[in-house]
């Protein structure tokens, strides 16, 4: 009987301490992020979260896009044009729900992202007058995800997630009559660090 009591005061004094400690944790209702992994695809993407209650926040973001490195190294290069990089648009939309604690740990999402790259085609005619076509690359990204937020102190975190979804892309490039449409299945992996506050 004296073990059942003596077990009894150790659970509750732990009980006690552990809830004692979660009172005391503040958690952060803004949350800036930079995304490191879109870097790959030519996108600098700074968002900012807000978290409205314990279970939900939204996230967005503005930023631009440059050249799609990653389209660039698995797409066969043409040598016989020029092509210069103009700078796009990137957009994000997020809305987040956490279903343990506040801001912290794991969460779910639903995501909506745009990327527009922009490019300009050159090329010198056989009368020796250089053309100029203007091409993009839209892509339109309902997805959604899981993800993890690690905490490496009070304020700066890693935000760890992956993504399932569509992506609806519209193309246009030089020797097309009209812009290609095109949608596929999106697999993506994400990684950003923040700060917290």
């Amino acid at each position: 009987m004296r073990t059942v009591q003596i077990s009894l005061l150790f659970w509750l004094a732990f009980c006690a301490q552990v809830h004692g400690q979660k009172s005391k944790t503040s958690t952060p209702q803004h949350i800036l992020k930079l995304g490191i992994t879109p870097i790959f695809v030519g996108e600098i993407l700074p968002s900012y979260e807000y978290v409205f209650t314990d279970k939900f926040g939204l996230e967005a973001g503005i930023g631009f896009v440059t050249e799609n490195y990653l389209s660039q190294f698995l797409q066969e290069s043409n040598f016989g044009n020029t092509r210069l990089m103009k700078i796009g648009p990137s957009f994000l939309i997020s809305a987040r729900y956490y279903p343990f604690r506040r801001a912290d740990y794991m969460y779910c999402k639903g995501e909506i992202k745009y990327r527009r790259y922009k490019e300009i085609y050159q090329e010198i005619s056989s009368s020796g007058i250089t053309e100029t076509i203007n091409e993009y690359e839209r892509n339109f990204v309902p997805r959604v995800g899981i993800g993890y937020q690690l905490y490496l102190d009070k304020n700066f975190l890693f935000d760890i997630n992956a993504n399932i979804g569509l992506t609806f892309k519209k193309d246009y490039q030089f020797g097309f009559n009209a812009p290609v449409n095109n949608t596929r299945l999106h697999f993506g992996l994400g990684f950003k660090f923040a700060y917290a506050f």
